[in-house]
């Protein structure tokens, strides 16, 4: 690809050496000289030139020191040298590149040597520049990917929180509905008085505080940890079923936590978006199980088992469920972006974000497994001894 595109500074203090590589290398590149280091530094800076041809024995600042200047430079690091000298010891060319020179050329030289020399670290350079770019380009569209599923991921998580208030609020709002009826049957009956108003208002705001308690534990869950701290990892799953054993109980699921220490388990992390993982983990299982319920593979009650255990310096955490399994060309893929078991139901984010939460965020593993009856997933998490370590 060599061709006058390329720039080309050629660096020597002898007028007759650099008019000579002038006649040799005018027509193939746009050429720009110095004749000291300290020149050369100033033009590498405001040229940019794609290959730099450095003498080494120049007065004042020799050719190493040039060269080291140019490296210590971010905006001219990457630009390729190529020491040309007279000097033929080999301590010389060994010390040329050590300094950061790509290629070394003796003086006197032959003409299609020095330009094939050139042509070769041209395209070399153009092809270092080119996966730069590459790889520039590919993490930015992974950032920006990354960001989407992020959103997507946070939008789903809405909508589990708005179903899920719905379901904490359907029982409150009811009994509200029935207190307000008997307002007007009291009243004809005449038994409205001050004692039975007191009760009236004190019942309501009672429903009242408890829905407005319910908003705000799921604005809590949404709110993402900006730091990491310790905490009870069996706590966490208490804190979310509390929160969504409603809507297991609506879809016929009995959910157990089953933890034989007497002792809480300490976790180091980022808690609610733990939370987040078990709440979609719960709901995959809730999913799966009444996917199979439709298919009819199980006809009986669904269940999910979440076992937590010490294990070392970790914790294990197993949540088993008995919705008929994953299928296997999908297990060995199941946490990459857009995989989904659920067909057109899916999003495929979920495990995606689980994933990126417990091995990115938390510096655990998070594995996918079938079981008899159903599938199990299991998170490990780095634990901590007691409650005020901090790892």
């Amino acid at each position: 690809m060599a061709g006058p595109q390329w720039t080309v500074l050629i660096v020597d203090d002898e007028p007759g050496f650099r008019q000579l590589l002038r006649q040799i290398l005018q027509d193939k590149y746009n050429l720009s000289f110095a004749g000291s280091g300290a020149v050369a530094l100033e033009l590498a800076q405001s040229i940019r030139p794609d290959l730099i041809l450095l003498d080494i024995v120049m007065p004042e600042m020799d050719g190493y020191e040039t060269c080291n200047r140019l490296k210590a430079d971010p905006t001219t690091a990457d630009i390729p040298v190529i020491f040309i000298s007279a000097l033929s010891d080999s301590a010389e060319i060994v010390s040329a590149f050590k300094g950061g020179a790509v290629d070394y050329v003796r003086k006197p030289f032959q003409n299609d040597v020095v330009i094939a020399r050139i042509d070769t670290h041209l395209k070399l350079y153009n092809l270092q520049r080119h996966l730069e770019n590459r790889v520039v380009e590919e993490i930015e569209r992974r950032r920006l990917e990354e960001q989407m599923l992020i959103q997507q991921s946070k939008m789903a998580a809405m909508g589990e929180m708005i179903s899920a208030i719905a379901h904490q609020w359907k029982q409150p709002l009811n009994t509200l509905g029935l207190v307000m009826q008997d307002v007007e049957d009291a009243f004809k009956a005449g038994e409205v008085d001050a004692g039975y108003l007191k009760e009236f208002v004190s019942h309501g705001m009672d429903l009242i505080n408890l829905m407005s308690h319910t908003v705000d534990d799921f604005q809590n869950f949404l709110k993402p940890s900006k730091h990491k701290d310790i905490f009870d990892v069996t706590e966490a799953f208490y804190e979310v079923l509390r929160l969504f054993s409603n809507i297991l109980k609506s879809n016929a699921i009995t959910i157990a936590i089953n933890t034989p220490k007497t002792h809480p388990i300490y976790a180091t992390g980022y808690r609610n978006e733990l939370k987040q993982v078990i709440l979609n983990l719960i709901n995959n299982s809730r999913d799966a199980i009444n996917s199979a319920r439709k298919r009819g593979v199980i006809k009986k009650n669904g269940y999910v088992t979440i076992d937590i255990e010490e294990a070392e310096d970790k914790v294990v955490i197993n949540i088993s469920d008995n919705g008929g399994g994953i299928d296997n060309d999908v297990i060995d893929k199941l946490f990459d972006a857009y995989v989904t078991t659920k067909g057109e139901g899916g999003t495929g984010i979920g495990l995606y974000m689980s994933r990126a939460i417990i091995e990115g965020k938390m510096n655990g593993r998070i594995t996918a497994s079938n079981v008899e009856g159903g599938a199990r997933f299991t998170i490990e998490l780095p634990t901590v001894t007691q409650k005020g370590d901090m790892i």
